[in-house]
């Protein structure tokens, strides 16, 4: 196996451990032969936790050869694991097989992502300077065995780590205030659709550094809420336009669907909407990727709850209310009027009498087809944009802060809160703490959240499941 392949499946290893199924992926790597029948014996082990023989699975295929890389995403695709094999490969189609007839050379040449060519090309760039500025050779690459012992701790320095408390019991309908909830209960709990753009071509932006931490916090977070994760980097508009199109497959049969975009982004003549930088440097407004998931483009998820995170700027202001201000100076209406104003003057002099009321009409005669009984109204047509909760991490006008080290402010706070009390509460009051954490850590950033239809509580219930 490549070392580019071999690095793909260590930056992933955590994933492939908790979201795949140990028998379903021993079964399909055996029909391809990347295993025999005496070395499948070890996966059966059942003394062993079932973990650990998944994580001895996914050593094992490091070692299996130059074609064990082509066959482990042909295996995660086929058993619908299509948000790892997009992670391994993000170049490759979600829903496209691709032939294993093809040359196995070519055929894994295509399967290195973007980030793993960067990693390469900065590594060969790094040993090429350590010829010829220090004149001496670089150090040599580890070898299979070495990488194997150290990728535990790598693992461990890399992945962030989220106490997740889960829940004991399923919530049912508020009885006081009548509002139901949206059903999470199944193991299809949920998906994640992450989508990060941290480098532009060009250099036309800054590069978002801290962006990438927000990508493994919120990953791990929602794997371990029991959701599955799509992760999409470095989008050009046309790409993530594709990608949009093809998620009525990808999000079949999810109970809900949380969607990040994290950019750069640039407030709009329309204040309530924004525009957000892709990887080719075109930008794409918000409303018009809201669009992809409207009632009209996916019909199947209508009544299925959609709870969209938009990590980005919304204009330059920094302070999003200085201290002292007076309520007076930041008014939000216009001066001299408002519903408040002083109605003008009447005209001068006592009024009037009233003025006479006009004789009533008689009753017109009641025609025959009054008389039929009413023909049954039509169904309402079903409403565009519905089960649709929007929360920003910052005022449509506003900068929003992002750590180099630790990540965006907003992301902090809401992985923070979410691993705390995701168990115990549904998700509007989820972001309402999310806020009150915000401004008790950083005093200066104010987050907003819009409901669109969103009618019904959402509880994640993490780690409970019906039977």
């Amino acid at each position: 196996m490549e070392d580019v392949h071999r690095r793909a499946i260590q930056s992933n290893f955590v994933s492939l451990v908790e979201q795949t199924d140990l028998d379903l992926m021993v079964s399909t790597l055996y029909e391809k032969g990347v295993f025999s029948d005496q070395m499948i014996e070890k996966y059966k082990d059942t003394s062993v936790d079932v973990r650990n023989r998944k994580r001895q699975l996914y050593r094992d295929v490091m070692l299996r050869g130059p074609d064990a890389f082509r066959h482990l995403t042909d295996a995660l695709q086929e058993a619908g694991y299509w948000n790892l094999a997009r992670d391994l490969d993000p170049d490759s189609s979600l829903h496209t097989r691709r032939p294993q007839s093809q040359p196995s050379s070519r055929e894994e040449n295509s399967f290195i992502s973007i980030r793993i060519k960067d990693l390469k090309r900065t590594d060969a760039e790094t040993q090429k300077n350590c010829v010829l500025d220090e004149g001496r050779t670089p150090m040599p690459v580890p070898n299979e065995k070495e990488e194997m012992e150290n990728m535990e701790m790598e693992l461990n320095d890399n992945i962030p780590h989220f106490d997740v408390i889960k829940s004991t019991k399923f919530f049912d309908s508020d009885s006081e205030t009548d509002i139901k909830l949206y059903r999470t209960r199944g193991r299809q709990r949920g998906v994640l659709l992450a989508f990060s753009y941290i480098n532009f071509q060009h250099g036309m932006e800054d590069e978002r550094l801290g962006a990438d931490v927000d990508a493994k916090k919120l990953k791990y977070l929602f794997i371990e809420l029991g959701f599955k994760v799509c992760s999409y980097l470095n989008l050009t508009k046309e790409k993530t336009k594709e990608t949009l199109k093809l998620l009525n497959q990808v999000l079949a049969g999810a109970e809900c669907v949380f969607i990040v975009v994290s950019s750069h982004g640039y407030s709009r003549d329309n204040v309530s909407d924004v525009d957000f930088r892709c990887h080719d440097g075109k930008l794409m407004s918000i409303y018009e990727f809201l669009e992809y998931f409207n009632n009209e483009q996916l019909p199947a998820l209508i009544g299925i709850p959609k709870v969209f995170i938009f990590q980005l700027c919304r204009g330059w202001k920094e302070l999003q209310m200085p201290l002292g201000a007076s309520s007076s100076t930041y008014s939000d209406g216009v001066a001299g009027g408002g519903a408040g104003a002083a109605l003008p003057p009447g005209p001068s002099g006592p009024p009037g009498p009233p003025a006479a009321r006009p004789p009533p009409l008689p009753a017109p005669l009641t025609p025959l087809a009054a008389l039929r009984p009413p023909r049954p109204r039509p169904p309402p047509p079903a409403r565009l944009y519905s089960d649709i909760l929007i929360a920003h991490s910052t005022l449509p006008g506003y900068v929003s802060k992002r750590d180099v080290r630790h990540g965006s402010w907003y992301i902090q706070m809401l992985c923070s809160v979410f691993a705390q009390y995701a168990h115990a509460r549904h998700v509007e009051e989820l972001f309402t703490l999310v806020d009150m954490r915000l401004h008790e850590q950083y005093q200066v950033q104010t987050s907003a959240v819009e409901r669109w239809g969103f009618n019904k509580h959402l509880y994640l219930h993490p780690g409970l499941y019906d039977t």
